[in-house]
């Protein structure tokens, strides 16, 4: 079966990807020119997720220019392809969502990539404030809620 489908994120620099796919177990795999996935468009799945659905091409399913891998996968499991967007500014995150192996991209990066686009806009905003000379700070609340500090510059 395939289930392809995209995070709702553009990716406009690969090294915020690359930070946030480290933290979430996975790294980023420059160059990459195909990701693993079923291997076959067979048209089986009626979603609002759908790739498909969203204007991708199946032709050019487990194509990419880079790709996410889980640190721990194996030759069997899916990785995400990111591809240029169709206007040429930035990236889009393609995968294969279903079964075990799409389902091990879901638990890292969360179900339509949710986690992974959540990161990945915290470094963003890391470092473009950063590089404004803002001192940040990425931590945790006591309840344990996400917290980014931005403190003025001196």
């Amino acid at each position: 079966m395939s289930h392809v489908t995209t995070g709702k994120m553009r990716i406009m620099n690969l090294a915020d990807v690359e930070i946030a796919a480290k933290k979430l177990g996975g790294r980023l795999v420059r160059n990459q020119e195909t990701h693993n996935w079923y291997g076959k468009f067979l048209n089986d799945w009626e979603s609002d997720r759908a790739a498909i659905t969203r204007g991708f091409d199946p032709l050019k399913f487990g194509r990419c220019e880079h790709a996410i891998v889980l640190d721990d996968a194996t030759k069997r499991d899916y990785e995400i392809g990111l591809v240029r967007h169709h206007d040429g500014r930035g990236y889009e995150a393609v995968y294969d969502a279903y079964g075990v192996h799409g389902g091990r991209l879901e638990k890292a990066f969360g179900v339509g990539l949710v986690q992974l686009k959540e990161e990945t806009g915290v470094q963003a905003t890391i470092r473009t404030y950063r590089k404004k000379g803002y001192r940040v700070e990425d931590g945790r609340t006591r309840s344990g809620k996400r917290e980014v500090r931005v403190w003025a510059k001196n």
